[in-house]
Parts: C-alpha cells; sequence; structure tokens
C-alpha cells in the first residue's frame, strides 16, 4: 500500500493526502453469526461514509486502510473519521440477531505526520494505539511522528505537589437561561513541554498505576472549590469526570463519598461523568459501583453520549439521570438535517428515561437556538464560556450568601 499513498503524495500537486487505519471490533456477544452478510454489510457502510475518490484496502479481519486523496488538511480527516464513526452507531442485523461493531480509528495525514507512504503508515498506526489506550473513537498523529515523553515520575510528583490544577467550564440551564453549574476539567503545565493534553496525562495514570492518585486528586481540588463556589450561590451542581479504572477499587465509593463529606458538598450537587465506551470494558462492575453511588444521591452522567454503543440494553444497566450528547453531532446541527434528527432523537430519549440532556461543544448562539427548541436542558460550549481557572470562576459567581 505504500506505493499507492505514494503515488497521491506525487499528484498532491501542494494539497493533503490522509490514511485511515481502521479497526471494527464486536462488542462482546457470544454467540455472533459474522457471516458473509455482515462482512460485506460492514464493507458497505465503509464505503458509504467516504468519497467516490477514496480507496478502501482490507488488510485483515475486520481491519481497513482507507487512502483520502484530496482532504483540506488534518480537520477533513477528522471529518471522514467521524462520518466513518457514526456510521456504526446502529447496530447490524443480520437477520438473526443484532450486532454492535465499534469502530477505532488512526489517522495520519501529508504533509503533516510524514512524507512518505511508510511514515504515514506509521503515524496513522500510532494514532489508532493512542485511540485504542484511550477509549477514543479516533485519533491524530502527532506532528512529525514525534510524541511529548511525560514521565511516570513527573506525573506522580505534580499530583503529589498538588502541581495539577483544576479549571471550570460553565454548564447553562436552556430553561431558565441561567447558569447551572459547571464541569471540572484537569489542567497540566509542564516545565518543559508546556500545556499538557488531559488525554495524554490521563491515559499515563491509568497505564501506570497513578489513576488512584490522580482521581484523590481531582475529587478534593474539585470538591474544594465547589464548597467555595456553593457558599456564593447553593443552587449550583458540578461535574466531575471519572475513569471507570479506579471501579476496580474496593474502597473506591467510600472514597467519593469521604471527600463529598470532608469538603460538605452535597451529593445532589455532583455528578460524576464516565463515558460509555470506557464503562462498557467492564459493564459488571461498572453498574454495581454506579448504583452505589446513586444510591448515596450522586447524580451519574454518560458522557459523548452517540458515539458508543447507545442501545436500550445499555443504557438500562446504568442509573444515568444525564445523558452528555457528543459535539461531534452538536456541532453540524445548523447545516446536516440528520444530525439535527439524531440529535432531537437523543434529547426525547433522554427525557423518556427521565435523564436531563446536556449537549457539548455549543459554540454559536443558532446552535443554542436549536438545542433550546429541541428541549434540551443544558449546555456547555466556548458560547456559553471557556473554561477558567476555578479561582476565576468563583470570582465570577454574585455573592448570594447574605
Amino acid at each position: 500500500m505504500s506505493h499507492e499513498i505514494a503515488g497521491e503524495i506525487r499528484a498532491a500537486d501542494g494539497g493533503s493526502v490522509a490514511v485511515l487505519l481502521l479497526r471494527l471490533r464486536r462488542y462482546r456477544q457470544e454467540h455472533i453469526l459474522f457471516d458473509n452478510f455482515l462482512n460485506e454489510t460492514v464493507t458497505e457502510r465503509v464505503k458509504q461514509s467516504l468519497r467516490p475518490e477514496d480507496r478502501v484496502f482490507e488488510i485483515g479481519e475486520n481491519r481497513f486502510a482507507l487512502l483520502l486523496p484530496g482532504v483540506r488538511g488534518s480537520n477533513h480527516a477528522q471529518l471522514a473519521a467521524n462520518r466513518l464513526v457514526r456510521s456504526f452507531v446502529e447496530p447490524i442485523n443480520n437477520g438473526v440477531q443484532q450486532v454492535q461493531v465499534m469502530p477505532t480509528i488512526g489517522i495520519a495525514v501529508y504533509p503533516d505526520h510524514g512524507d512518505t507512504g511508510e511514515q504515514l503508515l506509521d503515524g496513522a498506526e500510532s494514532a489508532f494505539e493512542q485511540a485504542s489506550l484511550s477509549n477514543d473513537r479516533y485519533a491524530l498523529a502527532q506532528i512529525n511522528g514525534r510524541r511529548r515523553s511525560i514521565s511516570y515520575d513527573a506525573l506522580r510528583d505534580a499530583i503529589q505537589q498538588n502541581r495539577l490544577e483544576v479549571n471550570f467550564q460553565p454548564i447553562w440551564n436552556m430553561r431558565t437561561n441561567r447558569l447551572f453549574g459547571a464541569e471540572s476539567l484537569a489542567r497540566w503545565s509542564h516545565p518543559e513541554f508546556g500545556e499538557v493534553n488531559p488525554t495524554e496525562f490521563v491515559l499515563l495514570a491509568e497505564q501506570t498505576g497513578l489513576i488512584t492518585g490522580f482521581t484523590r486528586w481531582s475529587l478534593n481540588g474539585t470538591l474544594r472549590h465547589c464548597a467555595s463556589a456553593l457558599a456564593r450561590n447553593p443552587d449550583l451542581h458540578f461535574a466531575i469526570n471519572l475513569s471507570p479504572r479506579v471501579f476496580h477499587d474496593p474502597g473506591v465509593v467510600e472514597q467519593i463519598n469521604g471527600a463529598a463529606q470532608i469538603w460538605e458538598v452535597p451529593s445532589d450537587r455532583i455528578v460524576l461523568e464516565v463515558t460509555e465506551s470506557a464503562v462498557m470494558e467492564d459493564a459488571e462492575i461498572s453498574a454495581r459501583v454506579l448504583h452505589r453511588l446513586r444510591e448515596i444521591g450522586f447524580g451519574i452522567a454518560i458522557d459523548d453520549f452517540g458515539i458508543g454503543y447507545s442501545t436500550y440494553s445499555y443504557l438500562k444497566r446504568f442509573p444515568a439521570t444525564e445523558l452528555k450528547i457528543d459535539q461531534s453531532f452538536v456541532r453540524d446541527l445548523a447545516v446536516d438535517p440528520r444530525s439535527a434528527n439524531l440529535v432531537r432523537s437523543m434529547v426525547e430519549l433522554g427525557h423518556s428515561l427521565m435523564m436531563r440532556v446536556v449537549a457539548e461543544g455549543v459554540e454559536t448562539p443558532e446552535l443554542a437556538k436549536l438545542l433550546g427548541d429541541m428541549g434540551c436542558d443544558l449546555a456547555q460550549g466556548y458560547w456559553f464560556g471557556a473554561p477558567v481557572t476555578a479561582e476565576v470562576f468563583i470570582k465570577g459567581l454574585p455573592d448570594s450568601s447574605g
């Protein structure tokens, strides 16, 4: 395939060429009849998601290499990956049973990530591995194939010495047109590498056993600021992201509840966010832990809804109080009728299950109005406010304490 890529690079004439490595994985279902019909359906969905000039190579069982000539840079390639992901939201019905197929994609683009076919394939492979490890549906290669090497020691020291920082991004109530609360986001400014991507250091924490310490820091750092914010406005709610890796810790429920009690933050003011793809990696343990947390009073949000498993049977297993619609659906609302219909159906689904529905990635007033008209309960994104330090967020709150 390197020869084919090289030919497209020569013909690019200053343009870009993208290589995508795609693997399709079936979720843990026993006795699946993965027959010729199913294989053909998978291949057809892949081809229908691409342009006529794009080329598809089958490189193994449920594995494809995709060659996209004439793309307009990395953003265009990521849009193609997003279309592929969305094409597999619906299960495949082979006449006997429904099969949920999950795509994982690595992306590399000429000239950003390499000048030869081999370099682009290597970059796409590295990006694929990154997406697989981080439970993302797709990932983009690093510029020139270089990865910043954040060490275990550096992250351990940052956690222990409190060098990480809590940011808050506002969450807006679409019904009352008032501030509902904020999502807590971890940030790390490294003295050598500068701002480190949160996906990168959270992934490192998960891989090296630092996730327990990171979770302890995140809970206490966030709840400390929540207590200050609630003193100014007791009606606010705060969302905290959890890695399902901590669910294997037998004391995780007590740790979360204990931190809330220490900082005197009511459990019903906290929403614990988990991604649907991640919790389904060990659904039994995830469901057990989330049910215990819900019984205590914590809210439970299914994050990035729409890009993972998203079926009624999975929603039934988890005591979710919120659905967060992934921004990949939200940003196309104004220009893509199919996206609008999908988001509308997600809002209706959430409400039918007595959940609040949150839209992510709302960056324009037009999107905000469309979501409001659909009955979406909450929204966050740059139109309502960018992430800011917890101190700045709290300082901007009106003092209603007296």
